[in-house]
């Protein structure tokens, strides 16, 4: 652990007047040494020899975009309508809180 870190710590939980503070009002909770671009960068090529050379069951991408076409699906258990992708074939009902089949509707 890092000297700086553990100082941190024991600084934040010696202070007694622990409360809820507004987003923005403080920086990092972290300061890594060296900085925040080389804590950045030393990460980025860590996953990058990772997915090169590491034979993972993951990578470290960003999730895909939807491409699928909308179409509108109903619930088979209440009726409630929807839009989902046309791959969808079950759902949690929002209406009836259950997981159900769906069906597309083509009428709505």
């Amino acid at each position: 652990m890092n000297n700086e870190f553990a100082k941190d710590i024991s600084r934040g939980l010696a202070f007694n007047n622990i409360g809820e503070l507004a987003p923005g009002t403080t920086g990092r909770r972290y300061e890594p040494s060296g900085g925040t671009t080389k804590h950045n960068d030393r990460i980025h090529r860590e996953s990058k020899y990772a997915d090169s050379s590491k034979n993972l069951p993951f990578s470290f991408r960003k999730p895909p975009k939807s491409s699928g076409r909308l179409a509108y699906v109903s619930c088979n258990n209440c009726g409630y309508i929807t839009q989902a992708t046309t791959n969808t074939v079950g759902m949690i009902c929002k209406e009836c809180g259950k997981f159900s089949s769906v069906q597309e509707v083509f009428d709505v």
